[in-house]
């Protein structure tokens, strides 16, 4: 059994990264879709903190 074996790409490509928690350059499409998500990295930001204090998070915008 290799180390990432089962494991996909944390962009939800579906592709299975060789090392790591990303295919080469994956890890790039975090931040648009972060914004595409939550309107803007703010909001984003202002969700997370929220969500860490332990009240419930707002639903996401689509």
């Amino acid at each position: 059994m290799t180390m990432n074996e089962g494991r996909v790409c944390g962009c939800r490509c579906g592709g299975i990264p060789a090392r790591g928690k990303f295919l080469p350059g994956h890890d790039s499409k975090i931040v648009p879709q972060l914004e595409a998500d939550h309107g803007s990295l703010i909001a984003f930001w202002a969700w997370y903190e929220e969500a860490m204090t332990g009240a419930p998070p707002k639903p996401r915008r689509v």
